[in-house]
């Protein structure tokens, strides 16, 4: 009898520990600027590459999932997820947006055209000098960042935005938004 219970438990202890496992992998945005959002990017998963978002069924084991580079974004660090027989598993990676900064100290632009994604790409206009600063366009209007602040714009449409200093000459700043 005892031998007959050994034999049923090595079979119960066997059959859960070679049970496969479940693996989801996802990609989202940040939600930093704004509300996170889904990607469908390329995420490797040991030697299988997927489209995200995937739920996979894998033997137990340590996994890592790297995660593609992607155009306005920074690239997610590899993930390292174990999967347990019957269990599980999640893998999600954060793609943050490319920030583009623009000083606008002394009346005038530190560049003369940037490239924005719009719905994606924060652009941070910076003043680091003492005084006021004011820029105009038509997304935006008239806008006035006080010394030492910063003002943060998302283009919703895609297009050619020409940034100002009303009060000067200086160059204007050249957005190009796709």
């Amino acid at each position: 009898m005892v031998l007959i219970s050994a034999i049923v438990v090595y079979g119960i202890w066997s059959a859960s520990n070679v049970q496969d496992g479940t693996l989801t992998v996802n990609a989202l945005s940040s939600h930093r600027y704004y509300t996170a959002f889904g990607l469908n990017v390329t995420a490797s998963v040991g030697s299988r590459d997927v489209t995200t978002p995937m739920t996979l069924s894998l033997a137990q084991g340590a996994y890592t999932v790297t995660f593609s580079a992607e155009p306005w974004f920074t690239t997610p660090t590899a993930i390292d997820v174990t999967v347990a027989g019957g269990k599980h598993a999640y893998a999600v990676g954060t793609y943050d947006p490319i920030v583009e900064y623009v000083s606008v100290g002394g009346g005038q632009f530190n560049s003369t055209s940037l490239d924005a994604l719009h719905g994606v790409t924060p652009v941070v206009w910076v003043n680091p000098s003492s005084s006021d600063q004011i820029i105009y366009s038509q997304p935006t209007g008239r806008v006035e960042i006080l010394p030492m602040q910063n003002y943060t714009y998302i283009f919703q449409h895609p297009g050619t935005f020409v940034f100002s200093f009303p009060l000067n000459a200086s160059p204007n700043l050249q957005v190009t938004v796709s």
